[in-house]
């Protein structure tokens, strides 16, 4: 098993720590493309547009292209960012970080990366998005780009803030301010879909796994994810 080095795992995510997390909303735009599924095959005829449109500068996962070009469909800020796709066995499900070496760049000009697990066994092969529905998926990936545009906003030294905060408590408050953002920017639907099928492997039986709310650490349950979609007026219809 191939492990990220040190640096890497720094890079992401003092800064929260000492200035705190940037308004949710700052980049979300006026009109907010909401979908509630994602058909695969009626998506995979529009390929070459979306690709074309939201895939510059982007080295997509093998395997994920469509998906990945959806969710980036919903984060405008990206459509000129390099960002890079990663498929390995790293033993994370998916993460994303700026690329250390680019760190001293200005935000715009720094290379991302999301990185894709490609191998987990046991209980666990649940989180791996080639396990996953077509939806999740995209709901997935699209948490992962929260995360891209939240450092868009970064200096080095709040991605360094960011990175230490992985290893306290306050990582708890960075993902699910990533779900609130998320939300904002149309996505709510793929996320609860994906919570909803992670839940539905561990919960001891499926009325549990759709209405437990909170019990996910880190991550929201589908029902606080729920309470997000029903009460942002961009998903009223």
């Amino acid at each position: 098993m191939k492990t990220i080095p040190a640096h890497c795992v720094l890079a992401p995510a003092l800064a929260i720590f000492l200035w705190g997390f940037p308004e949710l909303t700052a980049g979300a735009q006026a009109f907010v493309n909401v979908v509630r599924e994602y058909n695969e095959a009626e998506e995979q005829a529009r390929y070459d547009y979306l690709l074309l449109e939201y895939g510059r500068h982007k080295s997509l996962p093998a395997g994920f292209e469509l998906q990945t070009l959806l969710a980036l469909s919903h984060y405008p800020e990206l459509r000129d960012v390099r960002i890079r796709f990663i498929v390995d066995d790293v033993d994370i499900p998916l993460s994303s970080r700026p690329h250390w070496a680019s760190m001293w760049r200005s935000a715009s000009r720094r290379l991302y990366q999301v990185i894709i697990d490609s191998e987990l066994r046991g209980a666990r092969e649940a989180l791996l998005l080639k396990n996953q529905p077509f939806n999740a998926q995209v709901g997935i990936i699209g948490h992962e780009l929260a995360h891209t545009v939240y450092y868009l906003d970064r200096s080095f030294f709040g991605i360094l803030g960011d990175a230490f905060c992985q290893f306290s408590e306050c990582r708890i408050n960075f993902e699910r301010n990533t779900d609130y953002r998320l939300v904002d920017y149309g996505l709510g639907w793929q996320r609860y879909d994906h919570a909803l099928f992670v839940r539905q492997r561990f919960a001891p039986n499926p009325e549990a796994a759709a209405t437990t709310f909170g019990g996910g650490g880190a991550y929201m349950s589908p029902s606080e994810l729920l309470s997000l979609i029903e009460n942002n007026p961009a998903y009223a219809d």
